[in-house]
């Protein structure tokens, strides 16, 4: 079961790095980013079981080697991944400047607690990275 973080609507007092990311991910991908108006957002995490976690390792930069090591590594517990996800809920002008209410999804797969180095090139919205995003633009 995931843990929820619910942050209110515009307040940032104690707002995660990872909060910070993905807004600035989706808001390069909306039409009119200045628009942008934050609803809601929900932080949860939850473990990566070892096929999400081979999943995400077959989907990085690491070779075969690396792969197979860390893989022993998670099936000895030495290491422990997890999921974090941020859900947010925003207003934004569509391409009629009309306000409409979206929800998406953030994630940042992670081999440890530490959501501190969380940056555009690794989180997914909405299933993909940044980099998959834009070669759908072209």
């Amino acid at each position: 079961m995931a843990f929820l973080l619910p942050a209110i609507g515009g307040c940032n007092f104690s707002e995660s790095k990872l909060v910070t990311v993905c807004e600035e991910v989706l808001k390069l991908r909306l039409l009119a980013p200045s628009g942008y108006k934050r609803i809601e957002i929900k932080e949860s995490e939850e473990p990566l079981n070892r096929a999400d976690y081979k999943r995400y390792l077959a989907g990085d930069e690491y070779g075969p080697i690396i792969q197979e090591a860390r893989m022993k590594d998670f099936d000895r517990g030495r290491v422990k991944p997890r999921m974090f996800e941020v859900l947010i809920t925003y207003d934004a002008p569509n391409a009629y400047g009309t306000p409409i209410r979206g929800t998406t999804i953030c994630q940042y797969p992670t081999d440890n607690e530490d959501t501190s180095k969380a940056d555009r090139l690794y989180v997914m919205v909405d299933g993909k990275t940044n980099a998959e995003w834009l070669e759908t633009q072209l």
